[in-house]
């Protein structure tokens, strides 16, 4: 059965007469006639009876009108629904956002985002990289904030920034007064680091150990704002953070540039084997443009 069928039977139910409905609705009455004995093979019952030259629904017809009539206003509203969701009037939005990036940059991207479109709902769930990757393949998030390249097949990577990492330690620290420490001078230093869940902690070592340099972990976390307090109350121990983690480390602390540095590429995460959404794409334009307006953070001190 077809929409053009369900309103040719619903707008001769409403005029009587094939003539009218078929300037109505500006095809021939042959076209009409056919449409409706169509309708009524499949459905196996006679939906009008002749009265004159007009025509009046039958009881099968009457039955069946509020059935037809219903049936095109959801189809209406499914395609209102689908063109409010395409215009940004409607739906939900969900990322899955590393720690460190849904405590710095993100949130001013979803103000701006709520700003311009308050009718999307909008789910932010901090995630590590593999968790996110995962989720995207299986369609629980619509985008994804992590890092390039993508660790598997069927998620595509779109760098946005590079992000360096830092020395972060309490003023009063042996290496505190440097203006930049090379990675030999990390050997025997205490450090607190994130745990080996953390695609960060896994860099942190290949470059330490390229650098021939065997790290001395006191302590492992799970929290980025974590290590850097447990530096502030342990002058004795040091971290390394993403830039922008170390830009947020307060008075008393010090961060130091690596050398030779040690970068880490931040991208968005999509699902390749998906369209894009509205909403996602929109939400990806205003992240890139949060990252370009607070651009990279000061030189550490």
């Amino acid at each position: 059965m077809e929409i053009r069928q369900l309103r040719y039977f619903l707008d001769i139910a409403r005029t009587e007469h094939l003539t009218t409905s078929a300037k109505q609705l500006f095809v021939t009455q042959s076209t009409l006639s056919h449409g409706l004995r169509q309708i009524e093979e499949e459905l196996g019952v006679q939906l009008f009876e002749r009265v004159g030259r007009g025509l009046k629904l039958s009881q099968a017809g009457l039955v069946f009108k509020d059935y037809a009539a219903r049936a095109l206003q959801e189809l209406e509203a499914g395609r209102m629904a689908l063109a409010d969701l395409a215009s940004l009037q409607a739906g939900r939005l969900t990322v899955g956002v590393i720690p460190t990036f849904l405590h710095t940059m993100v949130p001013a991207a979803v103000a701006a985002f709520n700003a311009r479109y308050p009718k999307i709902h909008v789910v932010l769930r901090e995630l590590l990289a593999p968790e996110i990757e995962t989720l995207l393949l299986g369609g629980d998030l619509d985008l994804g904030l992590a890092f390039h390249p993508a660790g598997v097949d069927g998620v595509d990577s779109e760098p946005v920034f590079e992000e360096h990492m830092q020395f972060v330690a309490h003023a009063s620290h042996p290496l505190a007064g440097q203006a930049q420490l090379q990675l030999s001078q990390l050997q025997d230093v205490p450090l607190v680091l994130l745990s080996r869940r953390f695609a960060t902690r896994r860099l942190l070592e290949e470059h330490l150990r390229a650098a021939g340099v065997q790290p001395l972990v006191r302590v492992e976390m799970e929290s980025v704002h974590a290590l850097i307090e447990a530096c502030r109350w342990g002058p004795q121990l040091a971290c390394i953070v993403p830039e922008r983690a170390a830009a947020l480390h307060g008075s008393g602390m010090c961060a130091i540039g690596l050398q030779p540095p040690l970068v880490r590429t931040a991208s968005l995460l999509w699902n390749a084997r998906t369209s894009r959404s509205a909403a996602a794409q929109a939400f990806a334009s205003l992240l890139i443009d949060s990252v370009k307006e607070t651009g990279t953070p000061p030189p550490p001190r």
